[in-house]
């Protein structure tokens, strides 16, 4: 993006409401707020009264804190209803739960180089994994990040996965392509292993990872196969109902 036409004041009030997104960011002083995102306090006050103004923060009085306001939650559900494909990601997501017993999310692509979670539907075992919506996370991590950075080109793949590029990732990616699926053990969080599947749009890119998720005595390899053939069986059909296509290519030619 050129980014001789973003407007500062606009992409730090951005930046605010992306940093109250998260979970461990969700209630923070005006102090915290400025120094963790390196905005002058002068400009900061005017942002946060500003998006006060509009209902897109609040501040509680009592705690001295900002959290995202309630206008945001209206802003959300005409989101949702102008994005046709996250209702039928949600089915696809309670239906693949529902099979395999094992939490299982949806994620998207929020900015260059993060991921968040925007569908979810949680395993009823007594000791399951557990996630929040909005949460957000590398977009090289994990087995939907790899679903992701397997269908970029080499200069893309280069710019958002630099720590891990290396001919032992680009084979891993190939394997991804060929297969249709990726794997995950204990890469993200320390004894969770997830394994996804990627969601295609009109022009062959990859709109949503979904994945199973679980504790990693419990999803072992032998049932995390089980599981990646009910992921690819609902995710090439929710490519085909979105109006999506897979796109054609060589899995030993991307990401080189």
């Amino acid at each position: 993006m050129d980014e001789k036409y973003i407007i500062p004041s606009v992409d730090q009030a951005a930046k605010i409401l992306q940093l109250l997104s998260r979970v461990q960011h969700r209630h923070k002083t005006f102090g915290e707020i400025c120094d963790t995102l390196g905005i002058p306090k002068t400009t900061c006050l005017r942002l946060l009264r500003t998006l006060s103004m509009h209902g897109l923060v609040w501040y509680d009085q009592n705690r001295h804190t900002y959290s995202l306001g309630p206008a945001l939650v209206v802003l959300g559900a005409r989101a949702e209803e102008a994005l046709d494909y996250l209702q039928l990601a949600r089915d696809t997501v309670s239906r693949i739960a529902e099979e395999t017993g094992l939490t299982t999310v949806a994620a998207q692509r929020l900015r260059r180089n993060r991921l968040t979670y925007v569908a979810k539907a949680d395993s009823h075992g007594e000791v399951h994994v557990t996630v929040s919506l909005g949460q957000q996370f590398p977009i090289d991590r994990g087995s939907f990040g790899k679903c992701f950075c397997a269908y970029m080109d080499d200069g893309e793949l280069r710019d958002v996965a630099a720590d891990r590029y290396s001919p032992k990732f680009l084979d891993e990616l190939a394997d991804i392509r060929r297969q249709g699926f990726a794997v995950s053990r204990e890469e993200q969080v320390k004894g969770i292993n997830g394994v996804a599947a990627p969601v295609f749009d009109s022009s062959g890119q990859v709109l949503l990872a979904v994945a199973c998720l679980g504790i990693a005595q419990e999803l072992t390899t032998e049932r995390m196969n089980d599981c990646a053939d009910v992921l690819v069986e609902h995710t090439r059909r929710l490519t085909r109902e979105i109006g999506g296509s897979a796109p054609e290519m060589d899995p030993g030619t991307a990401g080189t």
